[in-house]
């Protein structure tokens, strides 16, 4: 009996998990940058979310981190930061090689001002990013040409890369 609950409640995560359009998760990722109630709203989404795989965690800790953008005081910015990054790592410790969450992180890192010090993996992401990419780890994320070509174009324009690592990422470009 302990072992049938056990699988239905494995079944029953892995699908509410599954349950979220990565896709639309994407676009309204993009617009809660810049929407403060997107961001609320799809916090609230994700945050309902039981077991998340990594990449949901990621943008979860991602849009927990952009809430303080849209926060008035410094107090509650400074926390959303926190708890953001927090979050976000976990889903990097989760899948390590998940080019989509490294990128979140990487990303995060790079538009939080240094002094803040949440850029303290930046190189390590950087590194990881493009060793992925290297390695073309697209069919294993079952990740959209387009989203793909961004985060190297995003990689590239960066100004975080040597010659070398900018010449492996424009030969991935689909």
């Amino acid at each position: 009996m302990k072992i049938i609950l056990t699988i239905i409640f494995f079944i029953g995560s892995f699908y509410q998990s599954k349950a979220i359009d990565i896709n639309q998760l994407r676009k309204d990722y993009i617009l809660s940058v810049d929407d403060s109630d997107k961001a609320d709203e799809l916090y609230k989404k994700l945050k309902a979310v039981k077991n998340p795989d990594a990449l949901i965690l990621a943008y979860l800790g991602s849009v927990e981190a952009i809430q303080g953008k849209h926060a008035w005081n410094p107090v509650n910015k400074l926390s959303y930061l926190k708890k953001g990054f927090a979050t976000i790592d976990k889903a990097v410790a989760k899948d390590p090689n998940q080019l989509e969450v490294r990128f979140l992180r990487f990303s995060l890192q790079y538009y939080v001002p240094a002094f803040l010090g949440y850029s303290k993996n930046l190189t390590v992401d950087k590194d990881r990013i493009v060793a992925l990419v290297k390695s073309n780890h697209t069919s294993e994320t079952k990740m959209d040409k387009s989203v793909f070509n961004t985060i190297v174009n995003f990689m590239i324009d960066s100004e975080k890369c040597n010659a070398q690592e900018i010449a492996v990422l424009r030969k991935a470009l689909v």
